[in-house]
C-alpha cells in the first residue's frame, strides 16, 4: 500500500474534518484545527466539548416530537435532522425557537 502524504498545514479546516472522518474518527467543524490534527497523526479518537450540542439536541428532540404540526405549518422545507446541519444552522434555529423548546 502506498503510503500518502499531506502537508496539514496547508489544508483548510473542512478538508481535516474530512480525513479525519475518512480515517473514521467521527469530526465536526466545531473541533479545534490542532485537535484534529492529532487525531490524524496518533489515529486515535479525541474527547471535545461541542457547545453546539447541547442545543441540537433538544432541537432534534422537539422537532421529532412536534413534526406532524412543525410540518403543516411550514412555509419552507423543515427537517428534523439537526444533526446533519451545520452549527451556525443550528444556532440560528435555535435562537428563534428557544422560547418553545422548553430550554432556559
Amino acid at each position: 500500500m502506498e503510503q500518502l502524504s499531506v502537508n496539514l498545514d496547508k489544508i483548510n479546516h473542512s478538508e481535516l474534518v474530512a480525513l479525519v472522518q475518512w480515517i473514521g474518527v467521527p469530526a465536526s467543524r466545531a473541533v479545534p484545527r490542532e485537535v484534529l490534527i492529532e487525531a490524524l497523526k496518533s489515529l486515535q479518537p479525541f474527547s471535545f466539548y461541542d457547545p453546539v450540542e447541547e442545543k441540537r439536541q433538544h432541537l432534534s428532540e422537539f422537532l421529532k416530537r412536534y413534526w406532524k404540526k412543525i410540518q403543516m405549518q411550514a412555509t419552507k422545507k423543515a427537517c428534523p435532522n439537526c444533526h446533519l446541519c451545520r452549527d451556525a444552522q443550528v444556532l440560528e434555529c435555535f435562537t428563534l425557537n428557544k422560547q418553545n423548546l422548553g430550554v432556559r
